[in-house]
């Protein structure tokens, strides 16, 4: 089992097609590099895989919102960058078997974001990674973007065993992909949204972050997510401070 999310199948991202997409980077070799993905969920917090941030100091952390091309600083509009105060692991997150696998980041200050990524009792839904569409291609710096279909975790269990893995995904997990593989997030960008568009509103909604998987977009091998309604009641209680 591994951290999973550099996109396998994907397409390039529009500029701004998803400003709640946040670049979570890591002080190492004396600058903040790009470690995982993450999401705005309002102006003052954002949310992550937990195993991006286990045993990892909030002074060591650094959130990029607008982030578009990692490798330019001449964009359409400037990122804006936030160190953290609060790093909110969930507390029965386990590294072994990434479960309960959640963070909650509060910034020092409000990012003045109008644009946020609403958890949602939710089709087909888009993973949005800063990562790559080949799985052993080089990682280009801009955004990418993969649709694959929600299945249920009986499916998802059924479809590891035909690859020759025994997996217990309980419903803290929500899994998608495509039985004949070929799309999915991949190393890289752990952490990142798992959205779902609702047809009539027209409103992306957060149903999950991307945990773990077993290779990347191979056959019978789907993506699992940490599945946001289980764990509404948990983030409603932390982002109130």
């Amino acid at each position: 089992v591994v951290p999973r999310a550099r996109i396998v199948g994907g397409d390039q991202t529009k500029f701004a097609q998803w400003p709640w997409m946040i670049s979570l980077r890591q002080f190492k070799r004396n600058t903040f590099l790009h470690k995982c993905g993450a999401a705005l969920l309002n102006e003052y917090w954002a949310i992550s895989a937990a195993h991006c941030v286990h045993n990892v100091s909030p002074n060591d952390i650094m959130l990029r919102l607008g982030e578009y091309d990692l490798k330019s600083e001449r964009e359409q509009l400037p990122h804006v960058e936030r160190r953290i105060q609060i790093v909110a692991t969930h507390p029965r997150f386990d590294a072994s078997t990434f479960e309960y696998d959640l963070a909650l980041l509060r910034f020092y200050e409000a990012s003045h974001s109008r644009t946020t990524c609403c958890p949602s009792a939710c089709r087909t839904p888009t993973t949005p990674t800063f990562s790559s569409h080949a799985l052993d291609g080089p990682l280009p710096s801009v955004m990418q973007k993969v649709s694959v279909p929600i299945i249920t975790n009986k499916e998802c269990e059924s479809m590891y065993r035909k690859a020759g893995f025994i997996e217990d995904i309980p419903n803290i997990f929500i899994c998608a992909g495509l039985a004949k593989g070929g799309k999915d997030s991949c190393e890289g960008d752990s952490g990142g949204p798992l959205v779902l568009k609702d047809p009539n509103t027209g409103q992306w909604s957060l149903i999950g972050i991307i945990s773990w998987g077993i290779g990347c977009a191979l056959p019978n091998q789907p993506g699992v997510y940490t599945r946001i309604t289980h764990f509404a009641e948990w983030i409603r209680q932390i982002i109130v401070f």
